[in-house]
């Protein structure tokens, strides 16, 4: 009996140590700074990649059927592998999180897209972990198109899921990768950012919320979301030169409570910015939106005469253009209808700029 209890107890052990040895070996760590193509705007350091901007992208190659990510912080994050969408994946406290399993033994194309917006808190991802090496970043299908979004819960797409102004709330029902913006990057398959931040304005937030943090100021760093606590570096300008950038701010300036920005100021921090982002792009283009706004609709004539200043003063780079959307969704927001009609509409204005038409 003893001999036995040897023997099965050896039998046991081989089995234990063959089975870790099988789930330890998958994890093979992706190179964060070498191997994903990114998209938006991230941090990379020695040991983890942050992010706050919605649309944030991960894109990589690999050989394999799973992949686990450890990843810190609240985001839904729309997984497509293959072009193909698979369920979404939920993150909030740090830990492994199994993205994707059960996939065919071969080589597949993974992005990982932030559907969700940081307001005030930041992602971090410290590691991808794969069944076998991955592919160089070179494999992957990318070209020369850049496309640049300026804006503000429009632009973001809040609450675009919501199936009325009082439906859910704003982390369930915001979906970037439905907003107007990422669906026109997509369509070009351009490499994008979208800096868009809910409640703010160019020269006065919703209701003076955080008054000194207005869009110009926020745009200026690379995670925004943690910029106020100190804890972002400035966005490196040289890094990444948009074609087209599609300005859409001036919406949280006239809503909410007065007082409301005077024409002057409003006007002149529009020029300001015009001029910030020539000096960093030159040669880009600029498409700037404005859209009716209750309850003094200031923003479609204040955008207009900024236009109209930029022209007269010899500025061939902008074109002009005003909107109008469904806002039935979250809080009176636009809806996915909105968005993807207004996507459609401003496809062939953003074609004709970035020379893109006909490619």
């Amino acid at each position: 009996m003893y001999i036995d209890g040897m023997h099965n107890n050896l039998i046991f052990s081989t089995l234990f140590i063959l089975v870790s040895t099988m789930l330890t070996f998958a994890e093979i760590p992706l190179d964060l700074k070498l191997d994903p193509q990114y998209y938006g705007r991230w941090l990379i350091e020695d040991s983890v990649v942050r992010t706050s901007s919605p649309g944030a992208a991960i894109q990589f190659s690999f050989k394999g059927t799973k992949i686990v990510a450890e990843i810190e912080g609240n985001s839904y994050w729309k997984v497509e592998i293959d072009n193909k969408e698979y369920p979404s994946l939920l993150t909030n406290t740090r830990k492994k999180y199994m993205v994707v399993q059960g996939l065919p033994a071969k080589k597949h194309v993974i992005t990982l897209t932030r559907k969700s917006e940081c307001v005030n808190e930041e992602i971090r991802v410290y590691s991808i972990l794969l069944e076998s090496k991955s592919i160089p970043k070179e494999a992957l299908q990318s070209n020369n198109r850049r496309l640049e979004f300026i804006g503000d819960s429009y632009t973001v797409g809040y609450g675009n899921e919501a199936r009325n102004s009082n439906d859910g709330n704003p982390f369930s029902k915001t979906n970037t990768t439905k907003s107007f913006a990422y669906l026109l990057a997509k369509s070009f398959k351009a490499d994008f950012q979208i800096n868009a931040f809910s409640g703010r304005g160019l020269v006065r937030n919703y209701e003076d919320i955080t008054p000194e943090w207005t869009i110009p100021k926020l745009y200026e760093y690379t995670i925004p979301g943690v910029a106020m606590e100190g804890n972002s570096p400035k966005w490196n300008f040289e890094s990444w030169h948009p074609q087209v950038i599609v300005i859409f701010v001036g919406i949280n300036d006239w809503q909410g409570k007065p007082p409301y920005p005077s024409a002057v100021a409003f006007d002149k921090a529009y020029a300001e910015l015009l001029k910030t982002l020539r000096s960093r792009h030159p040669g880009v283009q600029f498409l700037l939106l404005a859209t009716h706004v209750w309850p003094l609709d200031e923003m479609i004539l204040r955008v207009q005469t900024v236009f109209n200043d930029e022209i007269k003063n010899g500025h061939k780079d902008v074109t002009f253009m005003t909107v109008s959307t469904e806002n039935t969704a979250l809080d009176g927001h636009p809806s996915l209808h909105a968005h993807k009609k207004l996507a459609n509409e401003l496809r062939p204005i953003i074609g004709k700029l970035g020379k893109w038409l006909s490619k």
